[in-house]
C-alpha cells in the first residue's frame, strides 16, 4: 500500500483533483486553474466526448493530465462500452487515478464545484486519522439579486437537515421543491488518501459496494457548487437529465425530478425552466436574512479569472454569463422544441 505524507511531519500534503467532465472550455479551465492555484499539485480531466474540443485546450495548462475516455480507453478499463450511468464513469475514472497516481490526498469534485479553502489544506486533514477520509460539507450558489454577468458570481447557501422547519420559514411553498433547502445534493464531497479504499462520488468505502470507511468533517473547507451556471443553463441540465429517463432515478433527489416534470409539462420548456430556477434560487432580502441569521448563508468570494491569469497566463476564458448562454442556446431551444412537438404528437395518438 502506498505510504502517505503524515501532515505531522511539517510536509505539506501533495494533493490533487479528479473530474469527468463534458462542459464548455471556460468552465474546463476555470475549474482547473481554480484548484492549481490554490495549491493542487495535479488536476486529472477525463473527457467524456474524446472529440472535445476543450481537451486540446485543457492539456496545455501545466498541471493537468487529460485523458480522453474514447473506445480505446474503455476496453484498458474493462468495458466493451462506456457504462451507461454517468456516477459509473466517474467512479471508474476516480478511482484509477487513486490506484495509479503517487499523490497523498485526492478530491473527486465536477466542472461545476470548486474547493474553497479557509488557509492551508494540511490545517484541513490535520485531524484525519489514519484509515478516514476527509468530509467536505457544498454549499449552493444562489442569488439575493438577478444573476450578475460573471457565471462565478452569487452567495451561498448551506443544507437545512439540521434546522427543523426553517426550509419551510424560508421558501413556503417551494420548499417542498427543495432537499433540506436545496436545489441539488447537499451530501459533501470526499477527498481520499490515494490507494486506501474506493472513492465514490460523496464517500469513501472499503471497496465498491462495501462498507463507508470512518469520515472526519473538513473544519473549514467547502465544496462551492455552482448548480446550473446560469439560469438557462440549469433548464438545459435539467432537460438533458430528461433525456435519461428512468436512469435519473439513480442520479436525482424526487425533489428535483418533480421540478423537471414541471419543466417538461409546461406549453414553453425553456421559458419554464428559467421561472423554476428564479424561484428556486432568487432570495429576497428578507429571506436571505433569515437564512445569514441562522448561520446557512455564506460569502465564499473566489477569484477564478485570477487564477487562470496566474496558472495559464496564455489562455483567456470568457467568464461572461452572455458568452456561456450564447454556447448552449440553440440546443436549449431545439431541445424544448422536441418536447413540445413530443407532447403535440402525444396527443394526436390519444
Amino acid at each position: 500500500m502506498k505510504q502517505n505524507v503524515s501532515t505531522a511531519s511539517g510536509k505539506p500534503p501533495r494533493w490533487g483533483v479528479v473530474a469527468t467532465v463534458r462542459e464548455p472550455v471556460a468552465l474546463i479551465v476555470g475549474f482547473a486553474c481554480h484548484h492549481l492555484a490554490l495549491g493542487a499539485e495535479r488536476v486529472h480531466l477525463f473527457f467524456d466526448v474524446p472529440h472535445d474540443p476543450a481537451a486540446k485546450v485543457a492539456a496545455t495548462i501545466p498541471g493537468v493530465t487529460v485523458t480522453l475516455c474514447d473506445a480505446d480507453y474503455w476496453r484498458e478499463a474493462g468495458f466493451a462500452k462506456p457504462p451507461a450511468l454517468q456516477t459509473k464513469r466517474q467512479t471508474v475514472n476516480a478511482n484509477r487515478v487513486m490506484a495509479q497516481s503517487d499523490l497523498d490526498w485526492l478530491l473527486h469534485a465536477d466542472a461545476d464545484e470548486l474547493l474553497w479553502l479557509p488557509g492551508p489544506l494540511a490545517d484541513e486533514l490535520a485531524q484525519v486519522h489514519e484509515g478516514a477520509w476527509l468530509h467536505i460539507p457544498n454549499v449552493e450558489r444562489c442569488w439575493k439579486t438577478a444573476p450578475d454577468g460573471e457565471i462565478y458570481g452569487g452567495i451561498f447557501r448551506g443544507p437545512l437537515h439540521d434546522m427543523p422547519g426553517l426550509a419551510e420559514r424560508v421558501y413556503g411553498k417551494r420548499a417542498a421543491a427543495l432537499s433540506g433547502g436545496m436545489g441539488g445534493y447537499s451530501a459533501g464531497k470526499a477527498m481520499a488518501r490515494v490507494g486506501e479504499g474506493f472513492l465514490a462520488i460523496h464517500k469513501v468505502r472499503d471497496a465498491e459496494g462495501a462498507p463507508v470507511r470512518p469520515s472526519v468533517p473538513a473544519p473549514g473547507a467547502r465544496i462551492l457548487h455552482f448548480d446550473g451556471i446560469t439560469p438557462a443553463h440549469w433548464a438545459l441540465k435539467n432537460l438533458r437529465y430528461a433525456e435519461q429517463g428512468a436512469a435519473m432515478n439513480q442520479l436525482l433527489n424526487t425533489q428535483r425530478m418533480a421540478s423537471i416534470g414541471a419543466i417538461l409539462q409546461a406549453p414553453n420548456p425553456e421559458r419554464a425552466g428559467a421561472r423554476v430556477y428564479e424561484a428556486l434560487y432568487r432570495l429576497n432580502e428578507d429571506e436571505a436574512a433569515t437564512l445569514r441569521e441562522a448561520g446557512a448563508l455564506f460569502d465564499y468570494p473566489v477569484d477564478v479569472a485570477g487564477a487562470v491569469a496566474r496558472v495559464a497566463p496564455h489562455l483567456s476564458p470568457d467568464f461572461s454569463a452572455e458568452g456561456f448562454d450564447r454556447l448552449h442556446r440553440a440546443e436549449l431551444s431545439a431541445r424544448a422544441q422536441s418536447i413540445v412537438r413530443q407532447k403535440r404528437q402525444a396527443r394526436r395518438n390519444a
